[in-house]
């Protein structure tokens, strides 16, 4: 589980079933996975789950209410974030997004540290996309203490008396500073064009129309960045190992890039990146499972969970299973995925209430970030090529060592 989590939970599942004890990171849970497990979850999560306990810290570290909230709370603040992580945000700020996206990547040609210059990348691209703000100097401060807040409270890798280390205090309340500067920076400085996250946390009220604290104000500002960097990195370091590992793809890709000016509305037209990276989040998905608690006493498949089990749902399970996805071996970016995603086999963001709030804006600026890239650059397997080993720190990704070697392509045109 340090490693491949999600080979571990679909080996698991064919070995153990679809409900079964797990001892690992010093802690004890049950694991459900498969078809029933994401049903159960779509219909009963809300009723026998919560998520207090699995992340409640980035609601004590940084505000993010969002995260331990149920019923109609829950909804409601859902539904105010949800508004500024929109992909009409990300249309409205293309321009911006897609000329820093090009400057980031004129600094790539050479040996390139994948998962650290995508991170890079993402953070850079939500600053613009979210808030508007840039976040570049304070890059090492999020990444080191988002990542080890992540590895406490929810991987459970280290011991809650970590955060109490004091480089991390600072480097926490050098983020919260962040954003309260930011959003008091917008309140006297309004942008007049659409509203972004910042826009919304400002003018945020709970369900009962009265405004947040400033504590989760600035959480809801930090929202994109905590969820989004890590996320949006990770599925561009895999997106570029599946295109170094399959030449025909990168050809399919590559061609259908060039193949016109990239307009943001000509990305919805592109199926052979749009599959690209649907295909990357079935492989390698960025949240395999979803952690709860249970709430009370329920019922999966024969065996009882008791009220106060930690439960981990696997739901990426069914993307490696042939009855869901044939040849499931195979990395084909000419799948069906709509029906699958229908029938809650496809879910590389979890399923029901708790679904990742930015799916739909990082599945549009990978699609968009690729085709940029092979507009722009020559990528390879970097000399000599090492086999991926994914790592699971604090999300699955292809870790530190994973190298390409970058140079410019001969039409570096937009």
């Amino acid at each position: 589980m340090m490693g491949d989590v999600q080979q571990f939970f679909v080996d698991t599942y064919r070995e153990m079933g679809p409900v079964y004890r797990v001892r690992a990171l010093n802690q004890s849970f049950v694991i459900m996975a498969g078809e029933r497990a994401n049903r159960f979850l779509l219909e009963r999560g809300d009723e026998v789950f919560t998520s207090e306990e699995s992340f409640g810290g980035l609601n004590s570290e940084f505000g993010m209410r969002v995260h331990v909230l149920r019923g109609r709370p829950h909804r409601h603040l859902r539904k105010v974030l949800g508004s500024g992580l929109s992909r009409d945000l990300l249309a409205a700020r293309w321009d911006d997004v897609a000329a820093e996206t090009e400057r980031q990547f004129d600094t790539w040609p050479g040996t390139v540290r994948v998962v650290d210059r995508c991170q890079r990348l993402a953070a850079a691209q939500l600053s613009i996309a979210l808030t508007g703000a840039s976040s570049a100097e304070r890059f090492e401060t999020l990444r080191s203490a988002f990542e080890l807040v992540l590895d406490v409270t929810i991987a459970g890798k280290w011991p809650r008396a970590t955060l109490q280390w004091p480089a991390y205090r600072r480097a926490r309340a050098s983020i919260l500073a962040f954003a309260r500067e930011a959003l008091d920076h917008r309140a006297t400085h309004p942008t007049g064009r659409a509203p972004d996250l910042l826009d919304r946390a400002l003018a945020a009220v709970d369900e009962h129309g009265e405004p947040y604290p400033m504590d989760v104000r600035a959480g809801m500002a930090l929202q994109g960045y905590f969820a989004g960097i890590n996320t949006l990195a990770y599925l561009y370091s895999f997106m570029l190992y599946a295109l170094s590992a399959h030449p025909g793809v990168l050809a399919r890709v590559t061609a259908e890039a060039n193949d016109g000016p990239l307009t943001f509305d000509r990305l919805r037209r592109m199926p052979a990146l749009q599959g690209l990276a649907l295909e990357t989040l079935r492989v390698y998905p960025p949240a395999p499972g979803s952690a709860r608690t249970a709430v009370t006493g329920f019922d999966f498949e024969g065996f009882h969970i008791a009220q106060g089990r930690r439960v981990l749902v696997a739901t990426s399970v069914p993307h490696q299973l042939p009855e869901h996805f044939p040849n499931p071996e195979r990395f084909d970016i000419d799948r069906d995925f709509g029906s699958a995603r229908k029938a809650s086999v496809y879910a590389p963001f979890s399923v029901g209430s708790h679904t990742c709030l930015g799916a739909g804006m990082t599945e549009v600026l990978s699609v968009a970030t690729m085709a940029m890239l092979v507009r722009r650059l020559i990528v390879s397997p970097a000399t000599p090529a090492r086999p991926l080993r994914i790592t699971a720190t604090p999300g699955p990704n292809p870790g530190k060592r994973f190298t390409l070697t970058a140079g410019p392509s001969a039409r570096r045109s937009s």
